[in-house]
């Protein structure tokens, strides 16, 4: 029994880290984004940029905080660097390994339990040498066994490719229910490896490879199957919580983050009119917050998650394309899409009882996380921000009020 209540309570590493489960495993996250993407690079200044102005922003960003030139660092130094990196929330001192999520010692034994992968091969570039074959971000701690099998096959899903979803997850504390996996893992180092050390019009920094240029290793000589097949894989499998904890510690240990780890929307503005990159626009027509907020998708479609912290509507809408929604969750799956994307989702007016001469005098209000339906004993305005009593329970600060129809 105790063991069954210890499975229950312990954390799927590869839950999103934007889902409830994901946030409440997680909570200092925040503050290593908020003090790294500043100025220029703060997010909401990124997102205004798509192409190879968004991929200089990036570029000059990974090269000015990257400390790997320096001679302190090297392949061998990541072997005891691990621990304190990819660190499992259920068990002190051990790490996640990549591909099967397994939970192992991170004290290294010579290569018999776990050995670093290289995420983009070292025969294809990333020779262990140079910073990109050292570098934290994209050179992951995996089984052996599970290491062994991919030698240097390109991502894919063609039977000439490697797909991390033929790896059977290792890990009991896995939930299927969560939709976790590693091809979206995949997809955010290479284009990681491609973002720091790759090129872009007239934009590179210190650490260029030429060898880092992306769109010149697809294929299966390269490095992954194709620019659509990055971009699904990204798209529909989120940044997870293993992730997140081990992009905060790659930054302690070498001075940079991804930043598609971080932000996800960035990824389709940054392919914006690149051959074999269909997209389609997003638009979210309701107050609620959703995660990863994108402005454009292929055809594939994205999963992302609306409102948080178990404040999710209860009715969600999309036009152009098909669609799954969980209030449960929050979990929004967004599949064959066929034209721009639209998304609305459950709201309550408020009346402010002035009225303006432009319509009845109500306001939009996002309730973020109240679900629509039940009766509200009483509502207030707090601050600019509502606060709802139901049921004896305060929920404060669910929305703001967005303007008068």
């Amino acid at each position: 029994m105790f063991k069954l209540l210890l499975l229950l309570l312990a954390i799927d590493m590869q839950a999103h880290m934007a889902s409830d489960e994901g946030k409440a495993a997680y909570t200092t996250y925040q503050q290593a984004q908020d003090a790294y993407y500043t100025g220029t690079y703060a997010p909401e200044s990124l997102r205004a940029y798509e192409g190879a102005d968004l991929f200089g922003l990036l570029n000059t960003l990974m090269g000015n905080t990257c400390r790997l030139a320096s001679s302190s660092y090297s392949y061998n130094s990541l072997r005891s660097a691990y621990v304190g990196v990819d660190r499992d929330l259920n068990t002190a001192g051990n790490i996640i390994g990549y591909y099967d999520g397994r939970s192992m010692d991170g004290t290294w034994d010579g290569g018999s339990t776990w050995n670093r992968e290289h995420t983009w091969p070292q025969s294809k570039g990333a020779n262990k040498s140079i910073p990109m074959g050292h570098d934290m971000q994209s050179v992951r701690p995996a089984s052996t066994a599970v290491n062994s099998e991919r030698g240097n096959t390109a991502y894919g899903e063609g039977s000439n490719y490697y797909d991390p979803n033929e790896v059977t997850i290792n890990n009991p504390a896995y939930k299927t229910s969560n939709l976790g996996s590693y091809r979206g893992d995949a997809a955010r180092v290479i284009l990681y490896d491609y973002i720091v050390y790759g090129k872009m019009g007239e934009h590179q920094n210190s650490l260029y490879n030429s060898n880092a240029q992306l769109l010149d290793k697809l294929g299966s000589s390269g490095v992954f199957e194709s620019l659509a097949i990055i971009l699904k894989w990204h798209m529909q499998d989120p940044p997870s919580l293993t992730e997140m904890v081990r992009n905060d510690g790659a930054e302690n240990y070498q001075g940079n983050r991804n930043p598609f780890i971080d932000f996800p929307e960035l990824v389709p503005l940054l392919f914006r009119g690149q051959s074999g990159a269909t997209l389609y626009n997003v638009t979210n027509a309701s107050y609620d917050t959703i995660v990863p907020a994108y402005t454009l998708t292929t055809s594939a479609g994205f999963i992302a998650y609306v409102g948080s912290n178990g404040a999710h509507p209860e009715t969600v809408t999309v036009s152009g394309a098909t669609y799954t929604y969980d209030p449960e969750t929050g979990r929004l799956t967004i599949s064959r899409v066929t034209g721009p994307v639209t998304i609305t989702t459950s709201t309550i007016r408020e009346d402010d009882g002035e009225g303006d001469g432009e319509g009845d005098g109500e306001e939009e209000t996002a309730l973020e996380g109240i679900k629509i339906g039940k009766p509200i004993a009483e509502k207030k305005m707090v601050n600019g921000h509502i606060v709802i009593i139901r049921d004896n329970i305060q929920y404060d600060i669910v929305g703001n009020v967005k303007g008068k129809y």
